[in-house]
């Protein structure tokens, strides 16, 4: 909660130089391929200030169950737009902040296992406008968490979004 706070706090300073309101829902498939996961997210931002076209903070959620694990991955972060300036109808998104992973793994006649742990989230996205109010986005999140820490085949997981971009 205090993350996001802060956040929404930093974005409100810059208000006074924005033009407008960035809105941006999402969906969100990964880590694992086939297993029935899906996730969503949000990102809340001002636009055209500091040189960008949005200046926003992100929140995803991401859960996956494949065999015996359960995992869940959150990430909070702070990302950027810029539209391209010889196709201003294409735009390129950069986040970067961090993620938390909780899973669990049961097997048949044995208790429930828990591991959870921190560590770095990016992402970028490739945006089309269509208007001045409406775009669309596909991209790629990376998360890094130490492998010790969750029941993820690898220190890396990648998520892929499609979403929505709204501006008033």
């Amino acid at each position: 909660m205090k993350k996001i706070l802060f956040a929404t706090t930093l974005l409100a300073s810059f208000g006074s130089f924005a033009s407008g309101l960035h809105i941006s829902p999402e969906l969100k498939l990964g880590p694992y391929v086939g297993s029935g996961n899906l996730g969503g997210g949000l990102q809340v931002g001002i636009t055209d200030v500091l040189g960008l076209d949005a200046l926003y903070v992100s929140y995803s959620h991401t859960s996956a169950k494949i065999l015996t694990d359960k995992d869940r991955l959150k990430t909070y972060r702070v990302g950027a737009q810029y539209n391209l300036p010889k196709a201003p109808m294409v735009g390129f998104q950069l986040e970067i902040g961090g993620v938390e992973y909780e899973g669990s793994r049961h097997y048949f006649f044995s208790p429930r296992e828990y591991r959870d742990g921190t560590g770095i989230s990016t992402a970028g996205a490739w945006v089309l406008q269509v208007n001045d109010n409406l775009g669309f986005r596909a991209g790629i999140d990376i998360n890094f968490v130490d492998k010790k820490d969750t029941y993820l085949n690898s220190n890396f997981s990648t998520t892929f979004s499609t979403g929505i971009t709204l501006r008033f």
